[in-house]
């Protein structure tokens, strides 16, 4: 069996950095066809300026669109399909995306407003994704390089190379995979849309209650590898997490993807003892985190997901956690609640709930504003638009969550220091 390799860089120049892991892996010259079309597929799910973490780091993709370029490419595309209810090109612009795009002379490409179109059969499918309609810029382009950040994510513990490749699908395969077996559906789209490389992001990697609100951690470091699951793995155990926890890798393992195995992996550059750096990675225990409250979540789509663990934990920061443990909260697509909830008790939580709305609090939105699903639960009453006292409101309370953060951080770092 042939080994994965993962190259690994750390300096304080992403222009290093990016050069040293694609000469690890054979050169960008012998990894990029002259003349070929490259689709660069960053992570610009969500609204985030540079320094966030929330998105791949602007300077990063900078310094792999010259690589690219300089190895030969003809065309260079920058595409992304956001979040569903975010869009794309607000995103690449707030990630500082669209402006570098625009310097280095690379094109921008909204997958989701691609209608040009092609129905493909995944074979075998492990979930209920037997197919998918793929823009044909996709799948006729020579090249496509994954660029993920690796972050803390509420859906799926992290997020990074295997995860990142689910934005090449429009917003009705994202609401549908998130229907079904998540981690599994990722990996049938991997089936037919493979990266024939992935170079992650680990400059500031992001940790804590992401994507919404991370804490960008100073790591310093590119890791590349043509075997996306070899390179999540590694990043995993870069930053201290037990794969084993996380579902993506079995789901991996059973659809014959690449290898998570560390006996089945070279690395080459920097070890992983150079560049160990524990994360706060706080979703290992999914919505089983806050188990005072009835969270009922199936068939809910990240965005929700991520708010409401966000929530969670900034009713913790405003001290109104332990007085709402009564709430019911509700996202995604239900076929049936309980008559018997109490109105007042019942947090619905976005337009996948519309349909109850008269039976409870409803949080209007696609995804709800951040706030709102917090205020539903503390003032039990409706959300629906940004409306009067909004801004004041959140400005009274971003320095009581900033403080709530701040600490937890000092008390992880400090956990970090005893245990080595």
């Amino acid at each position: 069996m042939t080994k994965s390799i993962v190259a690994i860089a750390k300096d304080p120049s992403i222009d290093v950095m990016v050069e040293q892991v694609l000469t690890e892996l054979g050169g960008a010259e012998q990894l990029i066809r002259k003349n070929s079309t490259v689709i660069l597929k960053p992570n610009a799910g969500h609204l985030g300026p540079p320094g966030t973490s929330i998105n791949t780091n602007h300077d990063f993709l900078r310094a792999v669109i010259k690589a690219v370029k300089a190895a030969g490419a003809k065309r260079v595309i920058v595409g992304e399909a956001a979040a569903i209810g975010c869009d794309t090109m607000a995103c690449f612009e707030s990630a500082g995306h669209a402006q570098v795009a625009r310097e280095e002379g690379a094109e921008l490409y909204d997958i989701k407003s691609d209608k040009d179109l092609i129905k493909v059969q995944i074979r075998d499918a492990k979930s209920e994704i037997t197919h998918v309609m793929l823009p044909r810029l996709i799948l006729e382009a020579e090249h496509i390089i994954n660029l993920p950040v690796f972050k803390s994510h509420a859906s799926m513990v992290f997020s990074c190379a295997l995860k990142n490749i689910k934005g090449v699908v429009q917003d009705k395969v994202h609401y549908e995979m998130h229907k079904t077996n998540l981690a599994m559906a990722m990996m049938d789209i991997w089936s037919v849309v493979k990266a024939d490389l992935t170079i992650a992001d680990l400059i500031y990697p992001a940790e804590g209650f992401g994507p919404h609100s991370a804490v960008p951690l100073d790591f310093g470091c590119v890791v590349a590898s043509k075997d996306p699951v070899a390179l999540d793995a590694t990043a995993c155990r870069m930053v201290g997490l037990d794969i084993s926890m996380v579902d993506y890798f079995e789901a991996a393992r059973q659809r014959g993807l690449g290898t998570s195995d560390e006996d089945q992996i070279i690395i080459k550059g920097k070890q992983i003892k150079d560049v160990y750096k524990k994360m706060w990675l706080p979703y290992l225990e999914r919505f089983d985190t806050w188990p005072e409250y009835n969270i009922m979540h199936e068939n809910s789509c990240s965005s929700c997901q991520s708010l409401v663990a966000f929530t969670m934990e900034k009713l913790k920061a405003l001290g109104e956690y332990d007085k709402n443990t009564d709430a019911v909260i509700v996202l995604g697509a239900k076929k049936e609640i309980s008559e018997d909830i109490p109105p007042e008790k019942l947090i619905l939580c976005g337009n996948c709930t519309a349909k109850y709305r008269k039976r409870g609090v409803a949080v209007h939105g696609c995804p709800p504003s951040e706030p709102h699903i917090a205020w539903a639960i503390i003032d039990r009453m409706d959300q629906t638009e940004i409306g009067p006292g909004f801004r004041e409101r959140m400005a009274a309370e971003e320095p009581i969550w900033n403080a709530y953060i701040d600490k937890i951080v000092a008390e992880k770092r400090e956990e970090d220091k005893k245990t080595k």
